[in-house]
């Protein structure tokens, strides 16, 4: 409306002006073309705000959209202990997910490029010790273990708990993955490179509420 509004004003403007040109000296014709485009900066400005409260509207119905579709996927149980902490963290089921599978996505590559620094950002402490041993036996026997992920297909929210201080949500994920194994020169141990194989993983994300801290670490996978 607002953009109506000024394209109207502009144009009856212009309409009575221009039967009163012949009659301004060009001082008074400067000042009204300076109004004119005075009003059209107005009415960009104001085009371009809609626009941009447009994309913000769309997003946020896209992200009501996946929350409703998180949330329904949960049993109404686990939901009552979820919520909870969702809001104590002040985020979103749609939020956490999201982060979830990111997190997941950098724990494999981390792991198949022996990346140990973001291995020990990202997981537990005890996690952590396993992952590493695991990398050390890779490099001690002269293998390199490969991960390629297709895709996530699922994150769904199977538990969420607290334990004293700590918030626990554990997550299912069904991802498709290639996974192969080589050694020497890149001679193939196990699997396959055109292999794609559906893998079901259980992680579970811990987060102390009290922290400053807003991550969340693997805890536990399975």
């Amino acid at each position: 409306m607002d953009i109506i509004f000024f394209a109207a004003l502009a144009f009856f403007i212009f309409f009575k002006l221009s039967k009163q040109l012949g009659k301004i000296d060009e001082e008074e014709k400067k000042n009204i073309e300076e109004k004119l485009i005075q009003m059209r900066s107005i009415q960009e400005q104001v085009s371009a705000q809609m626009k941009q409260k447009e994309k913000i509207i769309g997003a946020s119905s896209t992200q009501n959209k996946s929350e409703e579709k998180i949330l329904s996927e949960i049993d109404p149980a686990i939901k009552e202990s979820l919520l909870p902490i969702l809001q104590r963290c002040n985020i979103s089921a749609d939020f956490f997910v999201s982060g979830a599978k990111s997190a997941f996505e950098m724990v494999l590559k981390a792991f198949a490029g022996r990346d140990l620094e973001v291995l020990k950002f990202l997981l537990a402490e005890n996690i952590f010790v396993g992952f590493e041993a695991a990398i050390n036996q890779h490099k001690a026997e002269g293998t390199v273990v490969t991960t390629n992920l297709i895709s996530i297909d699922e994150a769904q929210i199977l538990s969420a708990t607290m334990l004293e201080n700590n918030a626990l949500i554990t997550v299912k994920f069904v991802s498709k993955q290639i996974n192969y194994i080589t050694k020497g020169e890149g001679n193939i141990i196990v699997g396959r490179k055109d292999e794609i194989s559906e893998i079901t993983d259980v992680w579970t994300f811990k987060r102390d509420i009290n922290s400053t801290n807003p991550n969340w670490i693997v805890s536990a996978t399975n």
